[in-house]
C-alpha cells in the first residue's frame, strides 16, 4: 500500500491561495510529497482538495503539522481548519476534467470492500471510473473513495439513489452520512 496526504480546505480567494501554494512547492518537495491532484469543488471554487503521494509518512506528518505550513496557510487566506489526513491504499491515475469523492465511516473495512466490488457495474453505468479507496492512517474504517467522473448528472443520480443508500447501509456497513463532493480539475 502506498501513502498519501490529503487536504481539504477553503480559501478566501483562489488566486491568492494558488500563488502562496506555488511558492511553497520547495517545502512540499523537501517533505517528499508529490502532487497528484489539485481540485476545486464544483459548486464552491474556493474549496480546494489536494492529494499528494508521500514516500515517508513521518516526513508528511512533520510537514502537515509544521508551524511554517500553518503560517503559509494563514497568509494564503485559509478559512477555518484544514482537514489534513494521512491515508493508505492504492491509487490508479486517470486524467479527467471532473472527479468525485466520498468520505465515509464503515463498521468494517473488509466488508465495505466486498460491498464496493458488488456495485462496480452500477458505478461504471453512472460514468464513474474507480481511482482509489484510501484508509485513514489512524482509523482504517474511515475511507476516502475517489472517482473520475464523465457525467456529473448521471453520477449524482447514482449517488442519490435509494438503492445505493440501502446497499451502503445493509451491505457496506456505512455508519453515518457520507461526505460527497464533485471536483473540477
Amino acid at each position: 500500500m502506498a501513502n498519501y496526504l490529503t487536504v481539504i480546505h477553503e480559501c478566501k480567494d483562489f488566486a491568492t491561495w494558488k500563488k502562496a501554494y506555488d511558492e511553497d512547492a520547495p517545502n512540499r518537495a523537501a517533505a517528499g510529497l508529490t502532487e497528484i491532484h489539485l481540485l476545486r469543488e464544483h459548486e464552491n471554487a474556493n474549496l480546494v482538495a489536494l492529494m499528494f503521494g508521500g514516500r515517508q509518512v513521518g516526513h508528511a506528518k512533520q510537514f502537515a503539522t509544521s508551524p511554517k505550513l500553518a503560517a503559509t496557510m494563514m497568509a494564503a487566506g485559509i478559512i477555518g481548519v484544514p482537514r489534513i489526513r494521512v491515508r493508505h491504499g492504492e491509487y490508479r491515475r486517470a486524467t479527467a476534467h471532473k472527479y468525485a469523492t466520498i468520505t465515509v465511516a464503515v463498521r468494517d473495512h473488509e466488508t465495505a470492500q466486498h460491498a464496493y466490488a458488488m456495485d462496480a457495474a452500477s458505478r461504471k453505468d453512472a460514468g464513474l471510473t474507480d481511482l482509489a479507496v484510501l484508509q485513514l492512517e489512524d482509523d482504517p474504517n474511515n475511507l476516502l473513495i475517489l472517482w473520475a467522473v464523465s457525467d456529473v448528472a448521471r453520477a449524482t443520480a447514482f449517488f442519490d439513489s435509494p438503492a445505493l443508500a440501502e446497499h451502503m447501509t445493509q451491505n457496506a456497513g456505512v455508519a453515518g452520512p457520507p461526505e460527497r463532493h464533485f471536483w473540477n480539475a
